[in-house]
């Protein structure tokens, strides 16, 4: 059961980490509005998940993802099963850090991973961009015990701007931790709390 917290939460969290001729993206679901792909590539040696999930929102562009993003305040509302979620700032204001712990129940530590977010503004539309992001080791965020950081994840958010005040997100992620329990067994719970992360996150940006 703690492999399997371990791969969900690596996928909420969460550039791509570098990965060998992949196939196409398949369609999995589409819950409200949203549509989740996934293909199966190999990374370090391992066969891996990577995920990409697809919706459309009225009146938000890159800057509110990324206000989003940064919100502390609103952190937790979005992230299943988190209990924590802090920003530091850096000097460039399109680079910052962010830390998120997840709550899991007895006997099972709890996790929490440290990443970076960097956000490329796109040169033709000024709504659209991408932010990146990826497990990074700081000071800032120390490991304590009897909480097990999770690292080896990287993704990113594009934003296209599109006409009539609509823009498309598109969010993808991998990790290069490879399945250890049985697909029958992940896979719907993987896909059912990646689609309710996703839920709340576009709720939050429509309402924001």
């Amino acid at each position: 059961m703690k492999k399997i917290y371990l791969l969900l939460l690596l996928f909420l969290a969460t550039g791509l980490v570098n990965a060998s001729a992949p196939d196409d993206f398949k369609l999995v679901k589409v819950s409200n509005g949203i549509a989740l792909y996934e293909r199966w590539v190999m990374h370090n040696g391992n066969k891996v998940r990577e995920l990409k999930l697809s919706f459309e929102v009225a009146g938000a562009g890159a800057a509110d993802v990324v206000a989003l993003l940064k919100d502390a305040g609103k952190g937790n509302s979005w992230n299943v099963k988190s209990s924590q979620y802090k920003i530091t700032q850096t000097r460039d204001a399109n680079v910052w850090l962010n830390y998120i712990r997840y709550s899991l129940p007895w006997p099972m530590e709890d996790q929490d991973c440290s990443l970076k977010y960097s956000y490329s503004k796109a040169g033709t539309f000024p709504g659209s961009g991408t932010i990146y992001f990826e497990s990074i080791r700081h000071q800032v965020y120390p490991q304590f015990k009897n909480v097990t950081r999770l690292e080896g994840t990287a993704g990113k958010w594009v934003v296209d701007q599109l006409g009539h005040n609509q823009s498309r997100i598109t969010y993808q992620i991998l990790t290069n931790k490879s399945v250890s329990v049985p697909r029958w067994v992940s896979d719907p719970i993987v896909y059912d709390n990646i689609l309710t992360t996703m839920a709340r996150f576009k709720s939050l940006l429509q309402h924001s």
